[in-house]
């Protein structure tokens, strides 16, 4: 078998079953090939997977990776007890889904042991002292393992900073995926892990040893993060192409959690734009004028800002730009910057049906 080939078969499975970009789909099968040589490895780069709303696919990239990696744990707050000494006995592929309530405050001392496990885990070497057995000896457990987060919104940046980040976005009806029936991926995947496990033994040390160049764009953790990734890309001849993915993923913006404001944000603007039929863009004076006279008078005790319409747009990867109106240049949104936020996130909303409630 081609060396490439298991790369090239990993990209277009996660492409029969979930919408992403073309980095992220090969940052993702590059980590999958990662996850079956890691015992090589001095570190390994967390895959975070998040994704602004529900329904944007994220459950099944887990689950379709699952099928790919060796000796997969997937489990939703697996207890401390039982997630450290799987590690220790057999250094899984742990999967994590819906791992936010591990950093919620409300629920944050519940999963104390969960967060000393992310935050160490990414090194070789490092354990976590635990009390073992009736007379509560002191056990050092292993922790080290290739490690995938699912989660809504973001994570702390202790968290992050160890992690590869795959921001996930809503399919359009345009974009369909496959139906992600487990007995039939498990009968396409199997020969393509069985592929890749047979590569990664065969190069697993070697990559090990390797120390390639590393992007000088990304910061010293970031590099470290990317380091075993754009090894095994080297080796398969994807090098430049990795490079340029890790930085494009690695170098976006960290985005703050969507929530029911953020959705409401979109809607209402998109509304804005529906009462305005000939208006290309607002600048951001215009568009934060209008927004106050209603829902947004208040916002958190205050009035509404520029940054503040910023942070609850950038989660849609929705950006001012330059706006001209008149002999007046200034930002602004433009109308074209949501068509693919609308479509993927109010698709079901019927514009006719909504009003913007003014003051």
């Amino acid at each position: 078998m081609s060396p490439v080939r298991p790369l090239t078969k990993l990209q277009q499975t996660i492409a029969r079953y979930v919408v992403c970009t073309e980095e992220q789909r090969l940052v993702i099968a590059l980590w999958i090939i990662h996850a079956h040589l890691v015992e090589h490895l001095d570190q390994t780069p967390y895959l975070l997977v998040t994704s602004p709303r529900p329904r944007c696919g994220k459950s099944t990239l887990v689950e379709l990776i699952e099928f790919l990696v060796p000796r997969p744990f997937n489990e939703v707050l697996p207890s401390e007890a039982v997630v450290y000494r799987v590690i220790q006995a057999a250094m899984p592929t742990l999967l994590l889904d819906e791992i936010d309530a591990v950093f919620n405050p409300r629920t944050a001392k519940n999963h104390e042991g969960l967060r000393a496990l992310l935050n160490a885990g990414n090194r070789k070497g490092a354990t976590v002292p635990r009390c073992v057995g009736p007379r509560h000896e002191i056990h050092e457990f292993s922790v080290f393992s290739a490690k995938l987060i699912a989660a809504i919104g973001t994570l702390p940046d202790t968290i992050a900073d160890r992690s590869i980040p795959i921001r996930l976005q809503r399919k359009k009806r345009s974009e369909p995926t496959e139906k992600f029936r487990r007995r039939e991926v498990g009968a396409v995947t199997g020969p393509i892990r069985d592929g890749v496990a047979a590569w990664a033994a065969e190069h697993g040390e070697e990559i090990g040893l390797d120390r390639p160049d590393l992007p000088e764009e990304l910061n010293d953790r970031a590099q470290d993060a990317c380091e075993p990734l754009i090894a095994i890309a080297d080796h398969l001849g994807y090098g430049d192409e990795a490079r340029a993915a890790l930085v494009s993923l690695l170098s976006g913006d960290r985005v703050d959690s969507t929530d029911v404001a953020q959705l409401n944000m979109l809607r209402d603007i998109r509304t804005l734009f529906h009462s305005a039929p000939n208006t290309v863009a607002f600048t951001t004076e215009q568009l934060l004028l209008q927004l106050r006279m209603g829902d947004w008078s208040d916002y958190y005790g205050r009035s509404l800002d520029a940054r503040d319409l910023a942070a609850l747009l950038r989660p849609f990867e929705i950006e001012s730009r330059t706006v001209r109106s008149g002999e007046i240049t200034a930002k602004g949104y433009h109308r074209d910057s949501f068509h693919d936020a609308w479509e993927r996130y109010l698709a079901d909303d019927a514009v006719e049906d909504e009003e913007l409630v003014l003051a």
